[in-house]
């Protein structure tokens, strides 16, 4: 399936899933989370490797603040939780006066 489709489909359990099920909710709450993505191929970090879009709600309302991602070997961009919020507006029209979510390609 086309990478970011039909994430219901996936039967693993994601990395930041696993770390949201294992931790204390008080323990989160403006907590910071570090993944990195490796090439099972060749085991290089994955550049633009990112949670996908079920883990990032999770760590939205896990109560995460911050995402440092792995981009080479020592090398992070650091991802904010409020921005991926503040970008899902842009999911969002109004339809006669109500603001409606548009579905993503895929769902």
């Amino acid at each position: 399936m086309p990478k970011g489709e039909h994430y219901e489909w996936c039967r693993a359990v994601h990395a930041e899933q696993n770390a949201i099920i294992h931790a204390a909710r008080f323990d989160m709450i403006g907590a910071a989370l570090y993944l990195v993505g490796v090439s099972p191929e060749t085991g290089e970090v994955i550049e633009g490797a990112e949670p996908c879009r079920i883990c990032k709600r999770m760590i939205i309302n896990a109560g995460i603040e911050r995402v440092f991602i792995e981009t080479a070997p020592g090398r992070y961009k650091v991802q904010l939780a409020a921005d991926w919020i503040k970008g899902n507006l842009a999911e969002l029209k109004k339809v006669r006066g109500r603001w409606q979510p548009i579905m993503p390609k895929g769902y």
